[in-house]
């Protein structure tokens, strides 16, 4: 047992598995659903004490030291603020792969897992080239490049902290990427030679400001916003980025974007205008119009 003094700080009754999520459920109980809390005591386990998910349900029992009690403590302070579950762990899962993430950096989405399995699957055995724009953890860039291991993959990010992010992912995963620090809405002519890329893909920010509203806070007061919210015009890093592939892409190359709800309706006329045909809409598993695909003939 710890010292009484240490659980009546941390208000857990004992240094059991059951306590800890008994206290999880006192503290987070009128943020989240039940089930959602049970998901965060099942994944700090996993974290913490190595304990799956298959085991903890039958393990309530389990004790654990005081430091790990002192994780799962820290780690309930931090999720009542609503910081999310993914950077109070500093990690994430993305298409098979693990990523670290921070306040830098956006938190990968299923839906862009998705977009991801598109490309895979239409370059898969093929030697592209390849561009993400907006890289941010890198997820895509990583995960294209160890699915795709004759691809070369090159990432561009405004922000260097994000491109920190990033270069520390690739590191981690163990593929070559390399990262550029640039802005898309700049002028990047000589970025790559005309016709060059196979590939573009990106999930630029979308979100208006008058969007705002629908955003959980969650997301509004620890994601970054520059990832995230463009001001004015929604389809303005969509139409830079067509421009610029429209350039940049060899004939038959192929522009890949992840899109907000609303950018569905207007996206392909735009791409049009800038040469692209053959473009294709997809829904996500939910059933949204979220990933597009466009070619240069």
């Amino acid at each position: 047992m710890l010292p009484l003094c240490i659980l009546a700080s941390m208000k857990i009754a004992s240094n059991t598995i059951a306590a800890v999520k008994e206290h999880f459920h006192s503290v987070l109980g009128h943020m989240y659903d039940a089930s959602e809390i049970d998901q965060f005591v099942v994944i700090c386990a996993g974290e913490y004490l190595g304990v799956p998910s298959t085991v903890l349900s039958s393990a309530s029992a389990l004790k654990m030291s005081e430091s790990e009690l002192l994780k799962f403590s820290k780690a309930v302070n931090e999720l009542k603020t609503g910081k999310p579950l993914q950077y109070v762990l500093g990690k994430a899962d993305f298409y098979g792969l693990k990523m670290k993430v921070n306040s830098y950096v956006l938190i990968p989405r299923p839906e862009t897992e998705e977009l991801v399995d598109w490309i895979v699957k239409d370059q898969k055995e093929k030697d592209v080239r390849c561009l993400d724009v907006g890289t941010g953890s890198g997820c895509i860039a990583i995960a294209l490049k160890k699915n795709l291991p004759r691809a070369r993959v090159m990432a561009l990010d405004v922000s260097e902290d994000a491109l920190t992010v990033a270069q520390q992912n690739a590191m981690l995963n163990k593929v070559d990427i390399t990262f550029i620090n640039e802005d898309i809405l700049d002028a990047l002519g000589d970025l790559v030679p005309p016709g060059s890329l196979d590939v573009v893909v990106s999930n630029p920010p979308y979100v208006t400001s008058a969007e705002k509203d629908a955003i959980s806070p969650n997301v509004l007061e620890h994601e970054p916003s520059i990832a995230l919210f463009v001001e004015g015009n929604p389809l303005l890093f969509y139409g830079h980025i067509a421009g610029f592939a429209a350039k940049a892409l060899k004939k038959g190359g192929c522009l890949y974007f992840e899109m907000g709800q609303t950018q569905p309706a207007t996206l392909p006329s735009l791409l049009e205008k800038h040469g692209f045909s053959d473009i294709e809409v997809r829904k996500d598993l939910s059933g949204k119009e979220r990933m597009i695909k466009a070619c240069l003939k």
